[in-house]
């Protein structure tokens, strides 16, 4: 019996009798070369440990469906190699993050420049209003409240080391409100203009006065007056809140400015046209629908929507048809969703996806995996099969291309479909490229529809396959969220 059968002998008798015994003994023989494996990979002792046992963990759960005919060293091998690129990926953004967190705690020697601190200073205040509650908190705490970061975890009960993740992405976040604003800042500046921002010592025998007036009601009229209106306008506030999220999906349309008006009395030269319920917001946030993972890469929109300190959020196709779409600046449609309903979902609420272009949406969509489904993409532009190795690049220069250096695109399938029925003013950016007679199949386009714009790729953004264009993924959500499209030189 060679060594082989041993194994698998050994893993039978571990599925039928659950024989502790013969688990240990194939862990103690095939040990030595996964954490070697492990190691040469991850170059960190401690991760090669976590990767030998979480190796042997998938062993033991998966034994009962590993084929007879498997050599089980070779199966550890691949394991080996999934599960140490897997920790490697996790400590590389890891890493990224905790060098982001490093910025956070800027010498006490920093401060803005003036011109900087006269851009960003006036916005301080509404950039942090429009942060999610928990993003805003980190930041005042940091800055305002000059809390340490294991005080920040502690307040936000959370870890030192996720607080730390935390307020990085909350300052890229309000780098990028800034940024939507006009003023382009480099993040050293924002931490600059925060770390200016520690709270003013109130005058001396303030709070005892607030205290002792609060606790019994004794405060001016003026003090009274401001106190009263305040609580009104805040309460008016969350009632044209409710009010308006109650009109929006009942009625929709105008009759969000009746409500308005009901709440909240203006005089009437005041009055502005209301917004179509349909029109797209200003919204930063960004909307990913997706059944399953896209080949079960990493990373994905998701990964690199948070690299990107992007607000998003992720939803199935199953609500695609009830989803409030206006809420978003971009919508991800990505590939590979296969085996579900997704396309199927997607081709009934197509309508819906037009409109919301129409109106002002930016609409994103990885198309390889698709190419079966014959979906139809705003403005009648649709999808035929058609695999191909290679795609020429139309526009190398192009803000989304410039990762690839204006190589062509080659891999096993650079492309599965190509588009059909292009607009004549779409810009092409790849082609079909195997032959000749196919560079009037395009690949890769980019077109406006009405006030909002189809950015439509039939490649997959990743580089699986080594094709160099797993960079595409960051260069196309930074390119349709900045919304700066680009026009080629003549």
């Amino acid at each position: 019996m060679n060594m082989g059968s041993e194994d698998m002998e050994l893993l039978r008798d571990y599925v039928r009798n659950d024989s502790e015994q013969a688990f240990r003994a194939l862990v103690e023989r095939h040990i030595n070369v996964v954490y070697s494996v492990a190691l040469r990979q991850t170059q960190n002792a401690q991760l090669a440990d976590d990767v030998t046992q979480a190796v042997f963990i998938a062993l033991a759960e998966k034994a009962g469906s590993i084929p007879t005919n498997t050599i089980l060293a070779g199966w550890l091998f691949r394991a080996t190699r999934f599960a140490a690129a897997n920790v490697r990926r996790s400590e590389t953004r890891r890493e990224y993050w905790e060098q982001k967190a490093a910025q956070m705690e800027p010498p006490s020697s920093l401060s803005p420049s003036e011109a900087e601190s006269e851009q960003v200073t006036p916005l301080l205040n509404e950039a942090l209003d429009q942060l999610p509650e928990t993003d805003r908190a980190a930041i005042l705490l940091r800055f305002f409240e000059s809390k340490s970061m294991e005080e920040v975890g502690h307040t936000l009960g959370t870890t030192e080391s996720a607080a730390k993740m935390r307020l990085a992405r909350a300052v890229e976040k309000l780098r990028n409100i800034f940024r939507q604003r006009g003023v382009v800042v480099p993040t050293a500046a924002v931490l600059a203009v925060l770390s200016a921002q520690a709270a003013h010592a109130a005058p001396a025998g303030l709070a005892s006065t607030i205290a002792t007036s609060a606790l019994l009601h004794q405060s001016s009229a003026s003090t009274l007056i401001l106190a009263k209106g305040t609580l009104k306008v805040m309460a008016q506030a969350k009632a044209m809140k409710l009010a308006l999220a109650a009109v929006a999906v009942l009625f929709a349309g105008s009759a969000a400015l009746v409500i308005q008006q009901a709440i909240q009395p203006v005089a009437a030269q005041d009055v502005k046209p209301a917004t179509p319920a349909s029109a797209v917001t200003t919204n930063s946030k960004v909307l990913v629908f997706r059944n399953v993972p896209s080949w079960n890469r990493t990373p994905d929109f998701e990964d690199t929507l948070a690299d990107l300190g992007y607000d998003f959020e992720i939803k199935p196709s199953s609500l695609m048809g009830a989803a409030d779409l206006s809420r978003y600046r971009l919508i991800v449609i990505p590939g590979a969703q296969w085996n579900t309903d997704f396309y199927q979902t997607y081709a009934a609420n197509a309508e819906r996806f037009d409109r919301y272009v129409t109106n002002g949406g930016i609409l994103v969509l990885e198309l390889n995996g698709a190419e079966n489904d014959g979906i139809m993409l705003p403005r009648g532009v649709n999808i035929i099969r058609h695999p191909a190795k290679t795609n020429l690049l139309v526009w190398p220069d192009h803000p989304i291309l410039t990762p690839l250096g204006g190589r062509p695109i080659r891999a096993t399938y650079a492309s599965h479909c190509y588009l059909n029925d292009v607009p004549k003013d779409a810009l092409v950016l790849a082609t079909e490229g195997d032959d000749e007679s196919n560079t009037n199949r395009a690949t890769f386009i980019e077109y406006a529809s009405g006030a909002g714009r189809v950015i439509a790729a039939c490649q997959c953004f990743h580089d699986r396959d080594r094709s160099g264009r797993g960079p595409l993924m960051q260069t196309v959500l930074s390119y349709a969220t900045e919304k700066k499209w680009f026009t080629p030189k003549k």
